[in-house]
């Protein structure tokens, strides 16, 4: 019989509902991260002469957080 280290039911439950909390959790900090990271974008694209460089790098950057293979955004 396989072991998990999980003795009872109320555990199991206790435990999966810790993992889906923390799962929310860092979610809505990705989203929180994200948008500062779209803030900064939209003042240094008001900036004259613009800063190609530093626009191009953010953008990476947020395609690097929403196709990272740890990004759980999108749990149920």
């Amino acid at each position: 019989m396989f072991d998990d280290g999980i003795d009872n039911e109320f555990e199991k439950a206790h435990q999966s509902g810790l993992t889906r909390g923390f799962d929310l959790g860092w979610s809505y900090k990705g989203k929180f991260d994200r948008q500062l990271i779209k803030d900064r974008i939209c003042e240094l694209e008001k900036i004259e002469p613009k800063d190609s460089y530093a626009i191009n790098v953010l953008h990476d950057v947020l395609k690097m957080l929403r196709e990272h293979d740890n990004n759980r955004e999108f749990i149920t």
